[in-house]
């Protein structure tokens, strides 16, 4: 017989990287845990010349990694 243990589910934040969501999308901010300003994806958007333009979107008011 197996035995499966549980797991509680936690709050686990991303040391380093501010990897909030962005809104209706599963992209997250790829920028470090205390930059300034709009969140950045770098590689999302379209490619021009072999690289990423990447996706922005502005700070939200008591976001979270975990959201």
């Amino acid at each position: 017989m197996s035995q499966q243990g549980t797991t509680a589910e936690r709050h686990v934040e991303i040391p380093g990287i501010c990897f909030i969501r962005q809104p209706e999308s599963t992209r997250r901010c790829t920028l470090s845990a205390d930059h300034r300003g709009e969140h950045q994806h770098f590689y999302s958007g379209p490619l021009t010349h072999g690289f990423r333009a990447g996706t922005s979107w502005p700070r939200r008011a008591g976001e979270t990694q975990a959201d």
